[in-house]
């Protein structure tokens, strides 16, 4: 579960699932995924995310500030910075898509810049929808089955109603942000317009209108994911830790200065506080 922050805990607390996207929506959305729970009285569970620079598109009781809410509410979420918390108490659920890095636009059918560390309602998200009675019929679901393909079926009548060329674009930058993901050796924006076959301008006005954010942030955002998961495996059997300079040098930094320096602007934390709080977590 990557960017989920201590995952084993998360599981002791919540029911959580995912599932593929379908033919349809292949390229633009990740996957589906979709959490229950219901906590004795008086208990409180909160989960950290270092989000993944996707969009997420969500139907549900669950509320940031903790409190359940009821009726159920949809939300649009854009590419959010920094570590965010979710906190539960009592009973509810969500489903949500999770969209691909670059499916995002499509859905907004705006550009995707607009939506950056925003939490909008579904009907300022989805505009064009139906959104009130969307979230009718998911809730009146059974099950988050049945919810995930109800709000399925919603995105794949949005993409439908798109010109093909703006999802086939959509899905060309979702590939592109995948090799920034995928290839250690990409570190720079540069770098990541020469392997798409584009200038430096045009793959940051593409990244602007479908995913949201630049290309250097993409880049930087999964390795700093991937060193969030590194600090957690990196304990030897005795316990120590083996030290940043190779995580950095795993992830291709110059040095492990560059390292704690990204990692401290996208988790708001040091290494080393990131590191202590996750012992303290797994005691």
């Amino acid at each position: 579960m990557r960017g989920i922050v201590d995952p084993d805990r998360m599981l002791r607390h919540v029911d959580f699932d995912r599932s593929a996207p379908g033919d349809i929506l292949d390229g633009l959305v990740e996957w589906f995924w979709s959490v229950k729970w219901d906590l004795p009285a008086g208990e409180e569970f909160t989960q950290e995310v270092l989000n993944h620079p996707a969009g997420n598109i969500s139907v549900g009781t669950l509320d940031d500030a903790g409190v359940p809410l009821d009726p159920a509410q949809g939300r649009v979420y854009g590419v959010l910075e920094g570590v965010s918390q979710r906190r539960l108490t009592g009973a509810g659920w969500t489903v949500a898509a999770r969209t691909t890095v670059g499916g995002l636009g499509v859905f907004l059918d705006r550009p995707a810049r607009e939506g950056r560390n925003q939490q909008l309602t579904l009907t300022e998200g989805l505009p064009g929808s139906d959104t009130d009675l969307l979230v009718a019929q998911v809730a009146a679901e059974p099950s988050n089955h049945r919810r995930v393909a109800r709000l399925r079926q919603q995105l794949e009548t949005i993409v439908a109603q798109r010109h093909p060329n703006q999802v086939a674009e959509a899905k060309w930058v979702a590939q592109v942000a995948r090799t920034a993901e995928s290839d250690r050796t990409i570190c720079q924006t540069e770098q990541l317009a020469e392997v798409a076959n584009v200038s430096v301008r045009s793959l940051q006005r593409l990244f602007d209108r479908h995913v949201g954010q630049t290309p250097a942030f993409i880049i930087r955002r999964w390795r700093i994911i991937e060193a969030a998961e590194s600090a957690r495996e990196a304990f030897a059997d005795d316990g120590s830790w083996r030290g940043w300079s190779t995580v950095a040098a795993e992830l291709r930094y110059a040095d492990q200065s560059h390292l704690v320096r990204d990692f401290s602007r996208h988790l708001g934390v040091t290494p080393s506080a990131y590191v202590q709080r996750n012992q303290r977590r797994q005691i």
